[in-house]
């Protein structure tokens, strides 16, 4: 690989879909919170807010509310998938991997690059939780629980707020190899 830290938690990074039942410590919540929260952020508006779920029941039942509305919401938008079908109506599914702990990101309305401001927070919470020894996955099935009122209050998420990553964190039943990547495709390097 190469001798530069950074880079060996860059190139290490996997998503994990498999934890332990070790609980994470909230001491290290906390840092992957701040190393997501001192991600670059758009003219520095720091808009970022951040929730914390550590309660594997709580998880599992915004699992069961997200698996029917995330089909519901293909569907709406005209996709047909029997692949996704069948996933997602699994009763023994948990979108959340039975992991321990879930952070979830949330933009606030003054944020001028929401998006790209939440990616990149979640991308520092995942590299900072590898070099913590823990292991992460984005959870782009939990998108529907913007919009469930239950969750949002449980959470104390304000109504101007908008849920834009779901990151699970716990540790790793078993380290794994990353998954091997091509060379990036470069198109041009105009000098």
């Amino acid at each position: 690989m190469t001798s530069n830290p950074t880079l060996e938690t860059i190139y290490g990074r996997k998503s994990v879909r498999s934890y332990s039942d070790d609980p994470v410590s909230d001491k290290d919540l906390k840092e992957l919170v701040k190393a997501g929260f001192h991600a670059a952020n758009g003219v520095n508006a720091q808009a970022l807010r951040f929730a914390v779920v550590s309660n594997r029941e709580k998880l599992r039942e915004y699992s069961d509310y997200s698996k029917p509305a995330f089909l519901a919401s293909l569907k709406a938008n005209g996709i047909e998938s029997e692949y996704m079908e069948k996933k997602l109506t699994t009763p023994d599914l948990n979108i959340f991997c039975n992991a321990p702990s879930a952070v979830f990101i949330f933009a606030g309305p003054e944020a001028a690059t929401p998006v790209e401001d939440a990616s990149l927070a979640a991308g520092n919470i995942m590299l900072a939780a590898r070099s913590m020894g823990l292991g992460t996955c984005w959870i782009g099935f939990a998108a529907p629980l913007d919009g469930n009122d239950g969750f949002r209050k449980e959470n104390n998420v304000p109504d101007d707020c908008r849920l834009l990553a779901s990151i699970i964190v716990g540790h790793p039943t078993k380290d794994r190899e990353p998954t091997p990547r091509k060379e990036p495709v470069i198109l041009n390097w105009l000098r």
